[in-house]
């Protein structure tokens, strides 16, 4: 504790607070902005950091990085539009909510969801630092694939009333996963001999052409002037505040969930926020309302999202392994300021490492004051009339399909998935689980890859399966999953046909 707070007064004073409220106004913009990512932001950064010190330098990094997933859920909610893939499970209740004149209370709810995940995973890092980095080596591929087919298990959550559809539309999405080459052996597949293919299908401009470009050619189809009616909500504040309270346990649940994945090297928030989406709506009184609008949708996403940004840099700080590409961003500038990262971290260079983990509780205090000015002016996009913001769209798609992969491959992707998207909503096939299987994909193949090569040099599978109790304990969440789901479908069902019988009656 007097480390920390030694490192609260490195960092509070007006030259670090104000480098950081800069960090973060730019970090929600770069986040709403479909397919410019907080890996982006950062690296461009670095020089900058570099220049500032240590103190200045990583508080900058770690503000950019808290704000650009925070930002990603503003487009989500206005537009449908995933800004990263971790907002996608938010887009499954904020556009509805949009779509209903309720753009604020998505907003918000993001906002404060946010925060608090962000407060609970920095709070996490603190308190379990080295037990954490100790618990994320037990992970092995086994581990991994059973945390992926967790995730898409989602898929029977969000389809609900169309479950065969949503099957159809996963199963394209797990094949579209397989295009390239075996993330084990190195064979080629599905490439028809279009060489830009063996390198797969691009994550952020296929997601960019499924959900952005397919929405703007749905803006241009509209007959209405604008993609929805919006007039700032009085006490939608105190309104959000209660939803927070009576909501306080799935905010809590979240937030372990989000905590828990993002110490895991290579899982990424897409997971934490799929299976916290899950878990929300299988807990809840009336889980007919998810994908309708439920705000404890977009909170139990958002508060798992923000959650493992501060736990994610666990592996990094306490193993000096990178768990995505954000921590090896910032793995990278801790050894430019001659800091090794590992377990000698918190004593080597204990005042800087302290005063890191300060700066992100810091961040999300004044993410939460720029956040509720910026909500103001982020709304205003739904005021922008549809023949022009339909062409916006694209052009942004396109700039964010070449920013994310530097090719004009990837511009073509994004096209493709923008057409197959835009068709699957002609049909009624829900994108959703799509998207889950594109995301998801990669991670179960490569999990059970190396999980079938590991089991050949055991004695028999059933030995090999006893010895992994993490990941057995994982398939048994996943069946509970699914029966969940099941019995939800069924509660859903009854529910609607008492409430049709009252209206008969």
């Amino acid at each position: 504790m007097q480390q920390l707070l030694s490192g609260f007064s490195d960092i509070l004073n007006f030259q670090t607070i104000l480098v950081m409220c800069l960090a973060i106004t730019g970090g929600i913009v770069v986040g709403t902005l479909p397919g410019l990512s907080s890996v982006m932001a950062i690296s461009l950064m670095l020089p900058i950091a570099y220049g500032f010190g240590p103190v200045i330098g990583l508080s900058m990094l770690g503000a950019i990085y808290t704000a650009a997933l925070y930002g990603g859920a503003n487009s989500a909610i206005l537009l449908n539009t995933p800004g990263t893939p971790s907002s996608l499970p938010t887009a499954f209740d904020g556009f509805p909510l949009t779509k209903k004149g309720k753009a604020d209370r998505a907003l918000y709810a993001a906002l404060f969801a946010s925060v608090i995940g962000g407060l609970f995973g920095t709070f996490i890092l603190i308190a379990a630092f080295e037990p954490l980095a100790n618990l994320s080596l037990k992970f092995g591929p086994p581990e991994f694939f059973g945390l992926a087919c967790l995730g898409l298990c989602a898929v029977a959550a969000i389809s609900e009333g169309q479950v065969l559809r949503g099957l159809l539309s996963a199963f394209i999405g797990l094949l579209l996963s397989l295009v390239g080459q075996d993330p084990v052996s190195g064979d080629v597949r599905f490439t028809f001999g279009i060489y830009p293919l063996i390198s797969g299908i691009e994550i952020i401009p296929a997601l960019l052409g499924l959900f952005s470009l397919s929405q703007a050619m749905n803006i241009l189809e509209l007959k209405s002037s604008h993609i929805a009616h919006y007039r700032a909500e009085p006490g939608v504040l105190a309104l959000i505040a209660r939803r927070i309270g009576v909501a306080w346990f799935t905010l809590l649940r979240s937030s372990i969930i989000g905590s828990i994945v993002g110490i895991l090297p290579g899982a990424g928030g897409a997971i934490a926020s799929i299976i916290s989406y899950n878990e929300a709506r299988r807990s809840s009184k009336d889980p007919s309302q998810f994908g309708h609008g439920a705000i404890e949708g977009v909170l139990a996403s958002e508060a798992a999202n923000n959650a493992q940004v501060s736990s994610s840099l666990v592996p990094m700080m306490g193993l000096g392994i990178p768990g995505n590409v954000n921590a090896a961003v910032i793995m990278g500038a801790l050894m430019s300021f001659g800091i090794q990262p590992g377990m000698g971290l918190l004593t080597n260079s204990s005042d800087i490492a302290y005063a890191f983990m300060a700066s992100l509780i810091v961040a999300n205090i004044l993410l939460l004051g720029i956040g509720i000015y910026m909500v103001k002016l982020t709304a205003r996009v739904l005021l922008i009339p549809n023949t022009y913001l339909g062409p916006s769209v694209i052009a942004l798609c396109i700039v964010g399909a070449y920013a994310a992969s530097y090719d004009i491959y990837g511009v073509w992707v994004m096209f493709g998935m923008g057409v197959l998207g835009f068709a699957m909503l002609k049909l009624k096939i829900p994108i959703g689980p799509m998207a889950l299987g594109l995301v998801l994909g990669p991670i179960a193949e490569k999990g059970l890859g190396q999980s079938l090569q590991m089991a050949e040099s055991e004695t028999s599978l059933i030995h090999f399966a006893m010895s992994r109790p993490i990941s057995l304990g994982l398939f048994a969440l996943c069946v509970f999953t699914l029966f969940g789901a099941i019995y939800v479908e069924r509660k859903t069902r009854h529910a609607k046909a008492f409430a049709k019988g009252i209206d008969n009656d």
